[in-house]
């Protein structure tokens, strides 16, 4: 099986070519350094049955650094990196993806969109069928809502509407009734959301812990949101021991991609924190980072695993170790200035406020790619402004550095993800931005 094709040209080509040849588009928007776009590009992208369903559509990346992304993607309405939307041929989107998917589960929900597509409807079409009560919806179509990202919404689905009050209708709708996998799904969002009760949480959690099948269907929520979740259910200890004991298992699965089983092994050890803090966590988080570290399988997974290697060496109290990974992986990263900002947090986090401005400098001075020199150019100047004000020289010459990257980007730089970022600047008004 080869690669996926990627259709070169401007998105407003890609939109008329699927327009033109009658076929759906996928879009990707992300950014090189982004370590959720990397694992998408490692676990997702490269996944044979991913890649099977490609040659029904037309695919296109869209980059965050390149020339009048930011612009775009404000009328696209993308923001975070990554986002995966499903256009049909007339440019009205199908769905949006989560990004949390492994590669098997992002091709089962991938081809349920597209069914659902060749079937006349879509996740807008869905929604409004199931708020108003017009008709029935499909099993298929009420798996198009659970899998939808409401993560990176922006508007697009939801509209005026607010996220809590939305899944709580859909679960009132009839949805246990016709597909109780996507109620169950369904659940754990409104759980996130806020809208179910911290009991009701708690009696969620527990059964979606103890049913396997129900778990790894979900495991891209639970890897990535079970702090969130634990914070808020009632009886905290039984549901985090039930966590726990569910991503050791993931942790040891061989079946799993290896930023799968570390992120599960980081979800234990944060479980395991909340029940008795243990010196063998260290251990084990030692044995966890080396088997995965030693399991990459390309460039892209390899900047995912040390990501999260990081944070959870951090979390077992092994800021050293930490640190220590992240400058051996510098020479070799194709996006050292992203891990640069690691060490200056672990720098803070130490208190050695010249050593973390150093660091912020050097990713600064080091980021390739407009977008992305402005988000770390306002790091950077936002942190001497914190940390260093009476450094008026140092200041001056990140102040002008940054507005060079703002007059290179051009229109770009008011919009979506530039504009967000510029605007921390404005507790500082003396600085002109």
């Amino acid at each position: 099986m080869t690669a996926i094709t990627w259709w070169q040209g401007t998105p407003a080509a890609a939109l008329a070519q699927a327009a033109a040849q009658q076929q759906a588009l996928f879009l990707y928007w992300g950014a090189q350094w982004c370590p959720p776009c990397n694992r998408v590009k490692s676990e997702i992208f490269t996944h044979s049955e991913v890649q099977a369903l490609s040659r029904q559509l037309l695919c296109y990346q869209l980059d965050g650094d390149s020339h009048g992304a930011q612009a775009l993607a404000a009328q696209l309405r993308l923001r975070s990196y990554p986002t995966l939307v499903l256009f049909a041929p007339d440019g009205k989107e199908i769905t949006r993806l989560p990004c949390e998917l492994d590669g098997e589960r992002f091709a089962a929900a991938l081809a349920q969109a597209l069914s659902v597509h060749a079937a006349g409807s879509g996740a807008a079409q869905a929604l409004q069928a199931a708020l108003s009560a017009s008709r029935a919806l499909s099993v298929a179509e009420w798996m198009l809502l659970a899998d939808y990202s409401w993560d990176t919404d922006e508007g697009a689905l939801l509209g005026e509407r607010a996220l809590a009050p939305t899944l709580l209708a859909l679960l009132g709708a009839g949805v246990a009734e016709v597909a109780a996998a996507a109620a169950l799904r369904l659940r754990l969002h409104a759980l996130l959301a806020q809208a179910i009760a911290p009991e009701q949480g708690a009696d969620l959690l527990l059964a979606v812990c103890a049913d396997e099948a129900a778990a790894r269907a979900n495991m891209d929520i639970l890897n990535n949101y079970g702090i969130e979740l634990i914070k808020l259910c009632a009886r905290r200890e039984t549901v985090a021991a039930a966590l726990r004991e569910r991503a050791a298992a993931w942790a040891q699965d061989f079946w799993l991609a290896a930023p799968d089983q570390l992120a599960a092994a980081r979800l234990q050890l944060r479980m395991a924190r909340l029940l008795a803090p243990s010196a063998g966590l260290q251990e084990l988080a030692h044995q966890h980072v080396a088997a995965a570290l030693d399991a990459a399988s390309d460039g892209y997974q390899l900047h995912t695993l040390v990501n999260t290697a990081v944070s959870l060496l951090n979390e077992a109290g092994l800021g050293s170790d930490a640190e220590h990974l992240l400058q051996s992986h510098l020479p070799n990263s194709h996006t050292p200035f992203y891990f640069m900002l690691s060490l200056a947090g672990s720098a803070r986090r130490r208190n050695d406020t010249a050593a973390a401005l150093d660091w912020y400098q050097h990713a600064y001075e080091t980021a390739v790619g407009p977008a992305t020199r402005i988000q770390w150019g306002v790091t950077y100047l936002s942190q001497l402004m914190e940390q260093a004000s009476a450094d008026g020289a140092r200041i001056a010459q990140a102040r002008q550095a940054l507005l060079a990257d703002v007059a290179a980007a051009g229109e770009d730089a008011r919009y979506q993800r530039n504009h967000a970022q510029l605007q921390k600047l404005a507790r500082w008004p003396q600085l002109g931005f």
